[in-house]
């Protein structure tokens, strides 16, 4: 019988790999110049060229960060001056 899923700290792989993106997304916001100006130009599109899922551009762009920061965990804190940025700490 084949393994469909595993656990990795209580998310499946598939859900941590869309938190990873969304986390990557977000920190490389706080440094690349580039990616705010696309970003502010077209957020939709732009997040969905990065692979973050869905669910996670709808958090965005509804500004949800009180859920943002739940997926982003606790190393991490988020900055919502005109664009939503994350920084680890």
């Amino acid at each position: 019988m084949p393994i469909r899923c595993i656990k990795v700290i209580g998310r499946t792989i598939k859900g941590y790999i869309m938190s990873r993106q969304l986390t990557d997304f977000l920190t490389n916001l706080s440094t690349d110049d580039a990616l705010v100006d696309a970003f502010n130009n077209d957020k939709e599109s732009t997040m969905k060229a990065y692979g973050v899922s869905d669910k996670h551009i709808e958090l965005v762009i509804n500004k949800n960060y009180g859920e943002i920061q739940s997926i982003l965990g606790a190393d991490y804190t988020i900055a919502n001056n005109s664009v939503i940025k994350a920084f680890k700490k």
